[in-house]
């Protein structure tokens, strides 16, 4: 299963599907290695004729879908591919989505939420300053079931 919510890609027309219902959102942002030297299936970047890859991704999302039920407190979601996780690289995307949410939109805090679970996110919000609010037993997934979303707040 999952530990992020989100569907296993399958296919290229999944994943084209994904990115344009997913990933082209305002305020969302991929996460990049850049002079990542060996790619995953073994081939290095100069081989491919580029500096740097796509690791992951990592966003706001504002409204009555976010956790916070506040339009001026958004929730952050993020994932990073697996072979690149444990390196510190989440932590430094989720600083600076922070330090944007803080700086340029002006909201008073940002809430990231996780499955339980999930220890690896759990993780990554807790040293970022994220404290947990609540457990929600209906936690949403668009997986088909439902599992347990712990509910966490970063105030500014």
């Amino acid at each position: 299963m999952p530990a992020t919510g989100c569907p296993v890609i399958t296919s290229l027309e999944e994943a084209q599907r994904a990115l344009c219902d997913e990933y082209c959102a305002a305020e969302n942002y991929k996460i990049l290695l850049k002079n990542a030297g060996v790619n995953g299936d073994g081939s290095s970047d100069a081989e491919r004729g580029k500096s740097e890859i796509i690791i992951g991704n990592i966003g706001l999302r504002f409204g009555e879908d976010a956790c916070s039920e506040s339009t001026s407190e958004p929730e952050v979601g993020f994932w990073l591919d697996e072979q690149f996780q444990g390196r510190g690289y989440a932590s430094e995307a989720l600083a600076e989505v922070l330090r944007h949410a803080q700086e340029d939109l002006h909201c008073p805090a940002v809430w990231g939420c996780h499955y339980e679970g999930n220890e690896k996110s759990a993780r990554v919000l807790e040293r970022a300053g994220f404290v947990r609010v609540r457990v929600n037993p209906r936690g949403d997934t668009r997986l088909g079931y439902t599992l347990p979303e712990v509910e966490m707040k970063r105030e500014f």
